[in-house]
């Protein structure tokens, strides 16, 4: 996967453009919007006979073009999703986890704030630990996200 953002003239990450490969589908996947969007989404095929590389490079360099560029890991912001359990957590914790943190992933990823990368288990709570490009503005997107869903029911959204 390759992600593209710009910034505005104040320097906040504004804008993303991304694509990622699907080869058992033979296609490339095009997704770009507003920070905080869903954005647009457009299919390519991928052609075999031609690198897959100058493929990604076709499609992305026009956003280049227009100032996008890959960030560093120092433009990121860490946000957990914590889960107080009052208990030991079990294996059915770590499922859960897992969901939840598949969900995030989902959420975050579709409207260019970043990803949901890993979890933890403290002893009394769980948590789904974010890499995100603004920190209120994701907090707000997965508060609207989990509300009235399974996973509801968090103790906190806080930035480490």
């Amino acid at each position: 996967m390759f992600k593209l953002y710009k910034r505005d003239e104040t320097g906040r990450i504004a804008a993303y453009h991304e694509a990622w490969a699907e080869p058992e589908r033979r296609r490339i996947v095009e997704h770009w919007g507003m920070v905080g969007t869903e954005g647009e989404t457009e299919v390519h095929r991928i052609w075999f006979f031609g690198s897959l590389e100058k493929q990604f490079n076709s499609i992305l360099d026009p956003a280049r073009a227009l100032g996008f560029a890959e960030l560093v890991t120092s433009d990121f912001t860490h946000l957990i999703v914590e889960y107080a359990l009052g208990r030991s957590p079990n294996d059915d914790d770590l499922g859960r986890r897992l969901d939840i943190e598949e969900r995030l992933n989902e959420v975050l990823g579709w409207t260019g704030l970043g990803e949901c990368d890993r979890g933890a288990m403290t002893p009394d709570s769980m948590e789904a630990i974010c890499e995100v490009v603004d920190f209120d503005l994701a907090k707000s997107v997965i508060e609207d996200a989990l509300k009235d869903s399974d996973f509801e029911d968090y103790s906190r959204i806080y930035q480490e």
